[in-house]
This record gives C-alpha cells, structure tokens and sequence, in this order.
C-alpha cells in the first residue's frame, strides 16, 4: 500500500512538470511502449474521458434526465413536483449555484437522493415524505453541491480503471470509445464514487445555500438525526471498513459538524447540548419533546434554527406568545409548543430573562 501510495505520489508529479515539454507519441501497443510513453498515454487517455464527461455534465442534461428517469421510474404526484421546484426555486435566490438543474422525485420509499451527469438530481419518494421543507432543502443543496463542484465527473472518472482508459485511447476509435463512455455513465447512478472529501464539501455547501436563501440553518443537522434513527450511522470500522471503504462520513459526525455551523451562524450565542437542549448564551432554555412527526433532537436543532435567525440579522426583541399558542421574536417563530414541552409562557420568560428584554 506505502509503495503505491510513493509511486502515484511520484507520476503525478513527473506528469505535471514533464508533460508540458514532451512530444505527441503515435498511437501504438502499450505493452510495446516504454515506461516515458506509458505515462504519455495514461496522461492522454485520463484527459480524454475527462474531456468526454465534461461535455455530457455540461451538455447533455436532456439525454441525462431521460435516461435516469427510465432508470429510477418517475413520482408522477403534482404536489411533490411543486414542492420541489418551490424549494429549487428559493435555494436559488441565495445567488450560490451557477449550473441549471433537472430536479424530479422517483417512486423508491427509501431515504435517498443522487445527482448525476448533466446536472440532474433524483429524490426518493421516501425522502419527501420523511423531511419537512427546511430538512429538504438541504438534502437539494447537498446534491447541487456535489453538481456545483463537479464531483459527478471526478467521481465517475475515477471509477474508469487507468488499464481500460489507455486501452480506449489507444484503441483510437471514436465510436467504440463513445459508446462504451456513454453506457458507463449512463449506469452511473448505480455506483457510490463520491470521496469522504467531496461529502463534506456537499454537506457544508448545502448548509450554505440553504441558510442564504431564509431556510431553517437547523434543518441541515435536523435531517441527519432522522437518517440516523431510520440507517444508523452508515458507516464501517475496524477491518469491515477497509474492505469496503466508508464514503460518507459518519452520521453524528455530520449533526456535529452542522450543529456547530448553527452556532456559528447565530454569531456563538446558540448552542445544543447533547443533540437535545437548547442553549442560549450557555442557558439552557428548553428540551423539546418528541412528537409523532418529529424526534425530540430533530425539534432541539429546528427550535435552535428559528433562535440563531434571530441573532444571525441582529433582530433580537421581546419574546412572547402568538394568538396561536407559538413563541415569537418578532415576526420570527420560534417553536409551536407541544404536548410535554415547557409552556409558551415559561419559555418567552426564559428567552426574555437571558437576554434582559422585560416582558410585555
């Protein structure tokens, strides 16, 4: 493993300072040419696949979303078709995603969604019926992520052994090699290829684009404890993991690293302790209850959402109880109450306290 890890270390660095100055070989056998050739042609053969899946993400969204759709089957329902572009719609008033995308539910009940060549993002029945909007909005943005930074061509490129892509380019036949590319991405969205790497920078850009365009900053960790309670943790240890390879980080990892984006977000003054309570400036405020819809944790970081709205556009004020029995800063609300919470009153009057705002 250390003497792969040196010689791949090594090539990449000859082909970047060498390439540049070294002739164009003629195509012949490649177990005929030398070690220099060799790289020459592993050098060529990686630019033409990655040259051929760039055209198809940047061109070929039509062909893209049709094959997928026959893949995955179609959610024929109009008031998920809506719900989806409502959300794509708002997502992209944050001013962050540059690319144009094809967004559609497919039938499957699992937890689940994919983007794929051409800017195309499938989304399991199962995921809308599990999350509410501000959850869904950053599983969207977590695939418009991956979309944005082009992990649909790094990934499936990387998947293409080096021996098959020389062969291809040595073949030099422009059909063959269009075609064989072609039915490889075409079954793209069977495969995992995303590295441990590019899941974060999806997550974190999901965080991103769903707190700019007014989304809940609590969903992003709000839907990773409802994964977590339905899959686990989704992720291998010990001699399991280096068989199979985790590429998605592990779950309370990613409700850790969204929890802290929410403190952030809410300029450090709120926090949640032990994914269940709710701290403002260190005060601990509410513990919310588990409802039929949403688990208690699930609550804690929306609740904690609607809080760090407040303090994330410095719109602190007098905390009190709406006509409809929901606490309210403002315009901002800030948790229906529920069976087994604390009243509407005591919490008003917690948030009050803490933040020295006398009742009204």
């Amino acid at each position: 493993m250390l003497a792969k890890i040196f010689l791949k270390k090594h090539l990449i660095v000859f082909l970047a300072v060498c390439l540049p100055f070294m002739p164009i070989l003629p195509v012949k056998k490649a177990e005929a040419a030398s070690f220099v050739e060799k790289l020459l042609y592993s050098a060529a053969a990686v630019t033409l696949i990655t040259a051929y899946y760039n055209n198809v993400n940047n061109n070929g969204q039509k062909d893209s979303l049709a094959n997928t759709k026959k893949q995955t089957g179609v959610y024929e329902n109009e008031e998920a078709k809506q719900r989806i572009k409502s959300i794509e719609n708002q997502l992209k008033t944050s001013g962050l995603i540059n690319a144009n995308y094809e967004i559609y539910a497919n039938p499957k009940k699992e937890f689940n969604a994919f983007c794929t060549l051409g800017h195309v993002i499938s989304i399991n029945k199962g995921t809308l019926d599990t999350l509410d909007d501000d959850e869904l909005a950053v599983v969207m943005g977590h695939e418009i992520g991956h979309g944005e930074d082009r992990h649909v061509v790094t990934g499936i490129t990387k998947g293409i052994s080096l021996g098959f892509a020389v062969d291809l380019f040595l073949a030099n036949n422009q059909n063959n090699t269009s075609t064989l590319l072609s039915t490889i991405g075409a079954n793209y969205i069977n495969n995992e290829m995303f590295t441990m790497g590019q899941e974060w920078a999806a997550d974190n850009r999901g965080f991103e684009y769903a707190a700019a365009a007014g989304f809940n900053p609590g969903g992003a960790a709000a839907s990773m404890v409802k994964m977590r309670s339905m899959y686990g943790e989704l992720h291998h240890e010990g001699f399991v993991e280096v068989v199979n390879p985790n590429n998605h980080p592990k779950t309370s990892d990613r409700i850790h690293n969204f929890s802290e984006k929410l403190t952030t977000y809410s300029n450090n003054h709120i926090k949640v302790k032990n994914e269940k309570t709710i701290l403002i400036d260190d005060n601990e405020v509410i513990t919310p209850a588990k409802t039929n819809r949403y688990l208690g944790s699930e609550r804690a970081y929306l609740i904690a959402g609607n809080l760090a709205k407040v303090y994330h556009n410095n719109a602190l004020a007098t905390a009190m109880v709406g006509s409809d029995g929901a606490v309210y800063i403002g315009n901002q609300k800030i948790a229906d109450m529920m069976e087994n919470d604390i009243s509407a009153e005591e919490l008003s009057n917690k948030i009050n306290a803490i933040n020295h705002v006398e009742n009204l």
